[in-house]
């Protein structure tokens, strides 16, 4: 045919059909049984799919991606640039963070938080409940303890110790290597021993 050709009705083609141009559909397109292409394909308009669509190599995205129901990775998902949620996001494994993590709000954890390195928190920690340190605590910086304090083994005070309250309490044994000093009247209710000369 050397020029147009207009079909009033249904194309039936029995054998296989090769367009060796450009094809185009003003109306809907409909195939009951797989397509193949070869080359590119460049969709410009919507997509819809009603049915699963697999992809068994890259998938790449130029604009953004709106994805309004579930997602499921089977294998590892790699961002390389800021990845926002406006909602909540539940996270059954493990969670490898590598660099920073920052959180604007209130982050709550339900159960046990390890840190194999240091931790610097930078303004006011609250433990609403026991605090239990395996190790050595170091606090830089004045120490402010506004209830009663109780210690199960020895303290060591490196340094002088300034008691601004009323009273000390001692219901055990006290031993004092180095000079003592008391500004003010020392009350003695039982029987006081000293195995030295005392000056007064």
């Amino acid at each position: 045919v050397a020029g147009a050709a207009n079909f009033a009705s249904t194309v039936t083609v029995v054998g296989a059909t090769h367009l060796k141009s450009t094809v185009t559909v003003g109306g809907a397109a409909n195939f009951a049984s797989t397509v193949t292409v070869v080359g590119a394909t460049h969709l410009q308009a919507a997509v819809s799919v009603g049915g699963a669509a697999t992809f068994a190599s890259t998938v790449t995205v130029v604009g953004a991606t709106h994805l309004k129901s579930t997602v499921s990775v089977g294998g590892a998902a790699t961002f390389t640039n800021t990845a926002q949620f406006t909602n909540t996001v539940s996270i059954s494994g493990a969670t490898h963070l590598k660099t920073t993590a920052s959180v604007g709000g209130a982050a709550i954890f339900g159960s046990t938080v390890t840190v194999v390195g240091a931790t610097h928190l930078k303004s006011t920690v609250t433990v609403g409940g026991a605090a239990n340190f395996a190790s050595t605590v170091t606090v830089v910086g004045a120490t402010h303890l506004k209830s009663t304090v109780t210690v199960g083994g020895t303290a060591n005070f490196g340094g002088v110790v300034n008691l601004t309250g009323d009273s000390l309490y001692v219901t055990g044994s006290v031993t004092i290597e180095g000079n003592v000093s008391i500004a003010s009247t020392l009350s003695v209710g039982g029987a006081a021993n000293f195995a030295s000369t005392v000056t007064v």
